[in-house]
């Protein structure tokens, strides 16, 4: 697995990417895991575009299963009154994908 500290994916692109519900792709855990936190498809929304390069945290290479072409960027972005944690995985930002989708504690 390679690690690095600058997001592999364009974030402005990733953000027009997540504009709008019917050009998105969003795994069901990632789904589920908003929704358990009280966020509407709006909501997603809104908390992606709402990203600035200060809330990435580390780009690598997946894991499970091994694979240096997939790329996961992930931020961590402070939203209301709580720290979301995104990750974005994917080869191009053709086959990208919201893959997490969750609150962290955070201390920043």
């Amino acid at each position: 697995m390679t690690v690095k500290r600058t997001p592999h994916h364009d974030l402005a692109l990733v953000q027009a990417k997540f504009g709008t519900v019917d050009s998105w792709s969003v795994t069901l855990t990632a789904l589920r895991s908003a929704r358990s936190l009280g966020y509407s498809d709006r909501g997603i929304i809104d908390a992606v575009r709402a990203l600035k390069r200060a809330d990435f945290v580390k780009s690598e290479t997946a894991h499970s299963p091994p694979n240096p072409k997939i790329w996961h960027d992930t931020y961590v972005l402070p939203w209301g009154q709580r720290w979301l944690y995104l990750k974005f995985a994917g080869e191009t930002l053709i086959d990208l994908t919201l893959t997490s989708f969750k609150e962290v504690h955070h201390d920043r």
